[in-house]
């Protein structure tokens, strides 16, 4: 916001300076600066905020898998990913911007669950169920991928293009 204020303040003080007068004659602003600047090509989306929440946890297989959905400054990311043992649940690695590749990798691993370190857990493998979901200012990334983390290498589980 301060970059708008800064370039507005400039764009009306080199208007005036052309002008030869010190007024602007208006408010000072140019709609059409701010769509062009904004969403163009020439800038990137800013990574806002994340968040990310855990939906269900279940027995089941090892399963992977993860769909993403653009929305209007948002990109939402739904996936199951499998843990070991039914003490597991997912966490957030990671949801990083690149702006050079105009990517955002988005990295869900498994840890133990918050107060089961003291207690028995099955043996058997749980999906575990989860939205991860990124917001941008200034457009969306053009490709999201999506990784799963199970302790070794991430692993691509999907990719999306805008």
């Amino acid at each position: 916001m301060n970059r708008r204020t800064l370039l507005n303040g400039l764009a009306a003080t080199g208007a005036a300076l052309l002008a030869g007068c010190s007024s602007s004659g208006g408010d000072g602003e140019d709609p059409g600066t701010d769509e062009t600047t904004e969403p163009g090509s020439s800038q990137s989306p800013t990574l806002q905020d994340t968040e990310f929440v855990v939906d269900d946890r279940m027995s089941g297989g090892e399963r992977d898998e993860a769909t993403v959905r653009f929305e209007e400054s948002r990109v939402v990311v739904e996936g199951v990913i499998w843990g070991s043992d039914g003490c597991k649940t997912a966490t957030l690695l990671g949801s990083d911007y690149d702006r050079e590749s105009n990517t955002q990798t988005v990295t869900v691993g498994t840890t133990d669950r918050e107060g089961t370190e003291d207690q028995a857990c099955t043996e058997a493998i749980v999906e575990i169920e989860y939205t991860a979901t990124a917001t941008f200012e200034g457009g969306l990334p053009g490709r999201v991928v999506v990784e799963h983390d199970h302790g070794n290498e991430p692993v691509q589980v999907t990719e999306a293009e805008l």
